[in-house]
């Protein structure tokens, strides 16, 4: 009993051993009976690389040429026309002249008398029209003396004590321009009446007025006239 206790490993351990020497036999057995399977010898085929086509190479387009721009063309000389020799004058055959007869008595030479020459008479010209001058200056004078008229009527004598005392008299000569619708544009005076007060009433007379507007025959070129006209102061009694 001893003997088994000190061994009791031992013993645990041969159901084991058992086991493996049974699988260890029996794997030797199936290693027996399985039959060596060679693989199959590989078939080697030599190509002969000459017969094998060669890949087709790649098309390159053709290069494009550039072209230089065309060169302008110097203009086409005009064709001048062949000259023509000049064409001879037709020759004109000389009349040949009988010689006298020794015979023959020369005839009188009758000289034909001058025709009269003729007096060529230069054709009359047309009178020139006649410029219709006198209407016109008619109707610048008539419109001068209607301004002057007028401006003899609105004049005024000066007024006032100095005036009445002094009693001045004299002849003021003014100048003034008027436009086409009678409008004043300035004045003065041309000549002086050495009176302050007769000067200054011819002043008053021009710019107070109401001036007529231009016909249209009068100076139909100027937009504006100048005119000039005297005035006559006298104090009343005189």
């Amino acid at each position: 009993m001893a003997t088994v206790y000190q061994n009791r490993n031992l013993i645990a351990a041969l159901p084991s051993l058992g086991l493996v020497m049974f699988l260890l036999i029996g794997g030797v057995r199936e290693v027996r009976s399985l039959k060596p399977k060679y693989d199959e010898p590989v078939k080697l085929e030599i190509i002969d690389m000459s017969e094998v086509p060669s890949p087709p190479e790649p098309v390159k387009p053709p290069p494009v040429k550039s072209e230089p721009p065309p060169r302008p063309q110097p203009p086409a000389a005009p064709v001048r026309p062949a000259m023509q020799p000049p064409t001879p004058a037709p020759s004109i055959p000389q009349m040949q002249q009988p010689s006298p007869s020794p015979t023959a008595t020369p005839s009188p030479v009758v000289e034909a008398a001058p025709a009269p020459a003729k007096t060529t008479e230069a054709p009359m010209s047309a009178p020139a029209p006649a410029t219709p001058t006198a209407p016109k200056t008619n109707v610048e004078a008539e419109f001068v003396a209607r301004v002057k008229a007028y401006l003899n009527s609105v004049k005024r004598y000066p007024t006032g004590r100095e005036a009445s005392l002094a009693r001045p008299e004299g002849s003021v000569k003014i100048w003034f321009i008027l436009r086409r619708d009678g409008s004043l544009v300035e004045m003065g005076i041309e000549a002086s009446s050495n009176s302050t007060l007769l000067d200054e009433a011819a002043r008053k007379s021009v710019s107070r007025g109401t001036f007529p507007v231009f016909p249209e025959q009068f100076r139909p070129g100027e937009q504006q006239h100048k005119f000039v006209v005297d005035l006559q102061f006298k104090p009343a009694g005189n």
